[in-house]
C-alpha cells in the first residue's frame, strides 16, 4: 500500500480550513503545535484496540521454550502490543494437533506446575526493544511459539520529508479530519471538538479486525470525553457571560 502523504502536505491544506493561523512556530515554538498534533492522531490511529493488517508483523519461533522456564526475552524493535500467539509442538503426535492458540492476557502470575502452556501475557517491556513475555502454566518441555503484534507508532521529529508512515494513503481521510480537529481547538473548540467526534466515529467504522463490542466501547468511552470537553467549555462560557 502507497505511504506518500507528507506531515506537511496535510498541514499546507489544513490551512484553508484552520483560517491561516500558523501550525509552527506558534509562541516562539518551532514545529509546534503541528508537529505534537500529528503525532497525538497517529498514536491514537495506532493505538489499542486497533488492530490494522498494514501495521501486523508475522514471526516464527520467535520462543523457544525450556522445561520449567515460564519466562522469555525477545527483542523486538518496532514491538507496540501482542495480537496473537501460536504455541508449536514440533515433536507432537497424531492425533495431537502440532499447533495450539494462546489465550492472550494482559498480566499472569508466575506458575510452580510444570504443563503445556494455554496463556501468554507481555511482562515487561523496557523501552529499549526487549519485550519479556510469560507462559502459564510454565513449560513442560521444549515449545516455539510464533507472535503476531502490532508495530508501535514511530513519532515524527521533523514535518519536512515526514510521512504519515505507517499509515497508508487510502486512508488519509482519517488523520486528516482528526489533525483538523486538533488544530481547530485553537480557535474555535466547539468546531474542533465536532470534527474530533466525526474522526472517532470514521476511525471505528474503518477499524479492521475488531469486535463490535470492542468498537462501541472505544466509541462511547471516546465521545464521552468529547462531550465532556464540550461541557467545560460551555460552562466556562457561562461563567463568562455572567461576569458581564
Amino acid at each position: 500500500m502507497a505511504v506518500s502523504i507528507k506531515i506537511q502536505d496535510t498541514l499546507n491544506w489544513l490551512a484553508a480550513f484552520i483560517v491561516q493561523r500558523p501550525t509552527t512556530g506558534v509562541g516562539g515554538t518551532a514545529l509546534e503545535p503541528g508537529l505534537t498534533s500529528a503525532n497525538l492522531i497517529m498514536q491514537t490511529i495506532l493505538a489499542p484496540p486497533f488492530k490494522w493488517e498494514w501495521n501486523r508483523v508475522s514471526t516464527t519461533a520467535s520462543i523457544t521454550t525450556a522445561a520449567g522456564t515460564s519466562d522469555y526475552q525477545v527483542t523486538l524493535s518496532d514491538f507496540g502490543y501482542l495480537e496473537k500467539a501460536t504455541l508449536v509442538n514440533a515433536s507432537a503426535v497424531a492425533p495431537t494437533p502440532p499447533n495450539f492458540e494462546l489465550q492472550v492476557y494482559k498480566n499472569l502470575a508466575k506458575d510452580g506446575e510444570q504443563s503445556r502452556p494455554g496463556q501468554i501475557a507481555v511482562l515487561l517491556d523496557d523501552n529499549s526493544g526487549h519485550i519479556t513475555f510469560r507462559l502459564f502454566p510454565v513449560p513442560d518441555g521444549i515449545y516455539t511459539v510464533d507472535l503476531i503484534y502490532q508495530k508501535a507508532p514511530v513519532t515524527a521529529t521533523v514535518l519536512g520529508g515526514t510521512t504519515w508512515t505507517p499509515i497508508p494513503d487510502k486512508f488519509a481521510f482519517l488523520y486528516e479530519r482528526g489533525l483538523m480537529a486538533q488544530l481547530q481547538m485553537m480557535y474555535n473548540q466547539q468546531l474542533g471538538l465536532s470534527n474530533m467526534e466525526i474522526f472517532f466515529r470514521q476511525l471505528v467504522a474503518a477499524a479492521e479486525g475488531l469486535t463490535e463490542m470492542e468498537k462501541n466501547i472505544f466509541l462511547a468511552d471516546s465521545l464521552r470525553s468529547v462531550k465532556m470537553q464540550a461541557a467545560e467549555m460551555a460552562g466556562v462560557q457561562q461563567g463568562r457571560a455572567a461576569r458581564v
